[in-house]
């Protein structure tokens, strides 16, 4: 059974949508997993361990919610196949673009990650240098 255009449209629209909110939300868990952030050093100190112990709490609980997000999209997409929504064909589509984005998210924290060690190495603060509060230029770097 054939879907409309339209109708995929929405499906995928609102799986972007869920990606995206579930994206927004592991942001925050993304901004924290470099051990010299506030949030890591106060909790570090509040428990007594160490900020590399806290950023692996932080880095396995993005890892869980990742997870739980790709089991209710598969969730979802199966009852629109079974429902005749989508065809089997239109799931494996959205599957296969949901797991291409996922790996071009993790090129990005990955080169992230390339450059604040980097800067580490170099003995150079990125906060200091780039702009990123509010401002335009390098909005997307103010994690840095």
């Amino acid at each position: 059974m054939s879907m409309s255009r339209k109708n995929l449209a929405l499906i995928v629209g609102a799986l972007a949508f869920g990606t995206t909110l579930g994206v927004a939300g592991l942001k925050t868990i993304d901004a924290a997993t470099g051990t010299d952030y506030p949030i890591i050093q106060n909790l570090a100190e509040k428990f007594n361990t160490t900020p590399e112990d806290v950023k692996g709490i932080f880095d396995r609980t993005r890892e869980e919610r990742i997870q739980e997000r790709q089991k209710a999209v598969e969730d979802s997409l199966n009852r629109a196949v079974k429902d005749g929504m989508i065809t089997e064909d239109q799931n494996n589509t959205i599957l296969s673009k949901q797991e291409e984005v996922r790996n071009k998210m993790e090129e990005v924290r990955t080169v992230r990650e390339d450059l604040r060690n980097w800067a580490d190495e170099n003995d150079i603060d990125l906060k200091d240098i780039l702009p990123g509060k509010g401002s335009h230029g390098f909005r997307g770097m103010k994690g840095l």
